[in-house]
């Protein structure tokens, strides 16, 4: 990396978000000559020590950029990199760009940092503020000009990052059909939906779950049709939970193959793990991203609603909402 050129480090965390720093990096060295942008996922050759070369990117870096979700906001590398650049403090620059949402959404710790929204307005000031840290800054009017060019490509390229984003947090699997009786299944609907809301309402995160819809038994419709839209949304969600509270025949076993299949972190909420078929629950074994929790951890369809509230950060990559209270 040429020593005359000012290292800028772009932060990220998820699909997205690294699309819309590669994006951000691309007009930055577009708009600049005197300015080096640094992400990650391009700047570590394969076989480099990672860590040797975050920590001398930070070296060289008078200002760093983090690229927000409302997804990975708390994750916990987007809280390593900025606790890195943090610790590098007064001598460097952070601002955090929000993809999507507003600054008031933000919580300690990004709360204490400098920020903008992805927007022309914010993105110009941001690129103002990145002019006057170079040694031999452009003049005003040229600044202008340059970035007016590259906005349209910028703006696209971020925009359809975000779209790209899973539609939800969480697909939260139950089984439905399996109940014998409706009243079996209405209890069992206004215990899932504890769950449901205290992710929404404690943790805000997007939770599918098919049974919010379904009323009663009486409301299913073809399976072929609810199947397509489960699937759909399973496919759109980036983390898989199952409440399979007794030994059940039901399609939320085939949801675990498929999220199984798909990588995606998993926890398995049961109240006893012999209930699940023998490899799942022999899983957490060979994987790191897989996890079943029993009686001894939940009994209460209230207590599995606060274990899962409390271990958020951990099982989502992300954390509670800030409330104020009076």
């Amino acid at each position: 990396m040429p020593q005359d050129k000012m290292t800028i480090f772009l932060s990220w965390s998820g699909k997205s978000s690294q699309a819309a720093a590669q994006a951000i990096g691309h007009a930055i060295d577009s708009v600049f000559n005197d300015a080096q942008p640094w992400i990650s996922s391009k700047d570590i050759q394969l076989g480099q020590e990672w860590f040797t070369e975050l920590r001398s990117a930070l070296e060289s870096t008078r200002l760093a950029i983090v690229c927000l979700t409302q997804r990975n906001a708390a994750s916990p590398w987007v809280m390593f990199e900025a606790g890195a650049v943090a610790g590098k403090l007064p001598g460097l620059k952070l601002v955090a760009v929000l993809l999507e949402g507003d600054v008031t959404d933000l919580v300690d710790p990004m709360a204490r940092f400098n920020s903008t929204r992805f927007d022309r307005e914010g993105m110009q000031r941001l690129f103002e503020s990145i002019n006057l840290s170079l040694g031999s800054p452009m003049k005003p009017l040229g600044l202008k000009g340059s970035f007016d060019a590259v906005w349209p490509e910028l703006e696209a390229a971020v925009k359809a990052a975000v779209r790209s984003d899973p539609s939800y947090d969480v697909f939260l699997s139950v089984p439905m059909a399996a109940f014998e009786t409706d009243v079996q299944y209405k209890a069992f609907r206004a215990d899932a939906m504890k769950v449901v809301s205290a992710l929404r309402d404690s943790c805000g995160l997007r939770v599918y779950c098919a049974l919010e819809n379904i009323a009663s038994m009486d409301d299913f419709d073809s399976y072929g049709a609810s199947a397509k839209t489960d699937l759909k949304a399973l496919h759109d969600s980036t983390n898989f939970v199952l409440i399979y509270p007794q030994r059940l025949v039901s399609s939320a076993l085939f949801e675990a193959g498929y999220a199984l299949a798909r990588g995606m972190p998993c926890r398995f909420m049961v109240h006893k793990a012999s209930d699940l078929p023998f490899l799942m629950r022999k899983l957490p074994e060979v994987f790191t991203h897989v996890s079943i929790s029993d009686a001894d951890e939940w009994t209460t369809y209230d207590e599995l609603a606060r274990l899962l509230v409390k271990d958020a950060t951990h099982l989502f990559g992300t954390r509670h909402r800030a409330r104020m209270e009076k």
